[in-house]
């Protein structure tokens, strides 16, 4: 089955289970991850936090909660909720922004607003409120969150195998009927959105993540530099890296999803140490080498 959901299109194969109600099940789970998750709705959880509500949390916005504190201490602090502020300024969230590369003043008075010591991770369902004057971003865990949620949904239901894809975001067990593994295609690094794939890669009971810096680019309206969505935590501006596009394979589709966000701000050679400090994850990445040659590399 297929469709949109967070605004991206999504594509769901299952093998193993018969039940009519299927596709009305899975619109149903998007439908109400959506209403705890999205940056985009006003009324959803994450909004309603945002905007200094209080609010009831449920059992699955807790876990997307606690995932992002938990990929926030794996990455070594590049992936982190409290970039909402500057996500926002730089244009890349919910509205248009108003940064600019020679706004250095307003980017130090954002980052007070990051990497805030306060508690906000909820430990239960409940009325939660974030701490006064806390905003947070969850989309770089989120999408992924759901394929999981999904997937783990679909196992409980007794499917055999299955293979859940939301934007890009992929989780998968079990084999298809004829025994072999499932196939996930990696986009060329392309501005334009294009069906050629730089390599394919075979997966079995893991997730795979894929985030890259060649599409969601602005220019800047004072100098014309281009810059890209992700947003070094440490600095507070749009990362300076020669990575064009991370994939990341591991356990669960949140951690693949905030990793693969990080490992664009780390770069590659920060990535690779990480990798080998990390042997149950793999990686594929492709980057611009010191002569600006397209270069890949590979863990498995």
């Amino acid at each position: 089955m297929n469709g949109i959901a967070q605004g991206s299109a999504f594509n769901i194969t299952i093998y193993g289970l018969d039940d009519d109600s299927l596709t009305y099940r899975i619109g149903t789970w998007l439908s109400d991850y959506n209403q705890l998750a999205s940056a985009w709705d006003s009324q959803s959880t994450l909004s309603r936090l945002n905007a200094g509500d209080s609010v009831y949390v449920a059992q699955d916005f807790v876990e997307l909660a606690q995932i992002s504190r938990m990929i926030h201490s794996l990455s070594n602090g590049y992936m982190s909720p409290t970039l909402n502020p500057l996500i926002e300024a730089w244009g890349f969230g919910s509205g248009l922004g108003y940064l600019n590369m020679s706004d250095s003043l307003a980017v130090q008075q954002l980052m007070r607003q990051v990497n805030d010591a306060r508690s906000w991770c909820p430990e239960k369902p409940g009325l939660w409120a974030w701490p006064e004057g806390m905003s947070l971003s969850f989309t770089s865990v989120a999408q992924g969150h759901s394929v999981d949620l999904i997937s783990e949904r679909l196992m409980a239901m007794g499917a055999t195998a299955a293979i859940v894809e939301i934007g890009g975001e992929v989780r998968c067990f079990g084999r298809k009927p004829n025994g072999k593994d499932f196939k996930v295609g990696i986009e060329k690094p392309l501005e334009q959105k294009s069906k050629d794939l730089q390599e394919i890669i075979p997966l079995r009971d893991r997730a795979l993540a894929t985030s890259g810096d060649y599409r969601n680019v602005k220019k800047d309206v004072v100098t014309g530099e281009r810059y890209a969505h992700t947003i070094d935590a440490f600095t507070g501006w749009p990362a300076r890296s020669n990575m064009l596009s991370a994939t990341l394979i591991g356990p669960t589709c949140a951690e693949a999803d905030g990793m693969a966000t990080a490992a664009m701000a780390m770069g590659p050679v920060k990535t690779k140490t990480w990798l080998a400090a990390n042997p149950l994850w793999d990686a594929y990445l492709i980057f611009l080498a010191g002569d600006g040659t397209l270069t890949t590399w590979s863990s498995y």
